[in-house]
């Protein structure tokens, strides 16, 4: 029969009320006691204090009702009142009308140990977790502001490229729009297709300066673009080529659709007065088909610009149309 002592763990047997009756080599080892020193003394006095209350308070109710327990982690002291976590079971026998409790216990110093690791790793993953919402909270702050910067420099941006498209006093496009626009429909357009061109230009315009003043000839100038946009289709476009010298941009526009175009500005142009008087304009007008590799807008301004000069030459306030 095995005695205790030859047991490969520490044993302690108790009463009921946990008085200890034996223990073997092993427990008197880790403890650091001798048996004279543990007889018939309290099992609590081998406990540090936190173990003492779990003891009483979890530990006895529980084998009390059940007659057993497994895998119960208590903390025992040793000599030096050092703490010593254990892992116990403990099971109730009875003999002779009296009941004995045998506590069987392993050292859990390096599980223990473990544990403590694992519960340092868990608070650093933790941390870091927080680290890492903090820093994805920020950067979701950043990533908007970066949204919106970006919505404003690309506002900016369009602001500027319209303003470098647009001519500042009368607020119709310039000669970059218009050779943007020309050059778009060249690609966009089929072979052949025809486009037409207006050159408008304010007659006697110098006297209106000289008379009135250049701001009133700034006025003519801004009433005249108005007067143009009214005039135009939806498709065409209206430019200030330079001083007060204006464009017409007609795509798909043929001769005849051109010739109406200009009659529509002459009738429009009425409504631009100065000192009661309404202006006149002289307009030249040509027209060209698509042809690839050609240069469409340099010779239709070029034949535009012809007929305008007919235009003046003949009289001014009419429309030349290029042959």
């Amino acid at each position: 029969m095995i005695q205790i002592n030859e047991l490969p763990c520490a044993l302690l047997i108790t009463d009921s009320t946990g008085q200890i009756l034996n223990t073997n080599l092993e427990l008197l080892a880790l403890v650091g006691q001798s048996s004279l020193q543990c007889h018939a003394q309290p099992m609590t006095t081998l406990l540090t204090p936190a173990g003492r209350i779990f003891l009483q308070t979890h530990v006895w109710p529980l084998l009390l009702h059940t007659g057993r327990i497994n895998e119960i982690y208590l903390d025992f002291s040793d000599a030096e009142k050092l703490k010593i976590p254990v892992m116990v079971n403990c099971q109730k026998r009875d003999f002779n009308g009296s009941s004995h409790f045998y506590w069987v216990i392993f050292v859990a110093k390096e599980r223990s140990c473990y544990e403590a690791e694992l519960l340092l790793a868990r608070t650093q993953a933790q941390q870091i977790s927080r680290h890492l919402e903090q820093a994805h909270a920020e950067l979701k702050v950043l990533h908007q502001q970066l949204e919106q910067r970006t919505v404003v420099i690309q506002s900016e941006n369009r602001e500027l490229a319209d303003l470098s498209r647009t001519d500042a006093l009368t607020g119709l496009s310039n000669r970059r729009a218009l050779d943007t626009a020309v050059n778009h429909w060249c690609a966009q357009a089929p072979s052949e297709a025809c486009a037409a061109l207006l050159m408008v230009d304010v007659d006697h315009f110098k006297t209106v300066n000289d008379l009135y003043g250049h701001g009133e000839g700034d006025k003519v100038l801004c009433a005249l673009a108005e007067q143009l946009r009214l005039s135009m289709r939806s498709s065409d476009l209206a430019v200030r080529y330079g001083g007060e010298e204006f464009v017409m941009w007609l795509p798909l526009a043929d001769r005849k659709a051109a010739g109406k175009a200009a009659q529509r500005v002459h009738e429009n142009v009425r409504q631009v007065q100065v000192a009661g008087k309404s202006i006149t304009v002289s307009i030249g007008v040509a027209t060209a088909y698509n042809t690839p590799g050609s240069d469409l807008l340099g010779a239709l301004t070029h034949q535009a610009d012809k007929s305008l000069y007919e235009a003046k030459a003949s009289g001014r306030n009419r429309t030349v149309c290029a042959d």
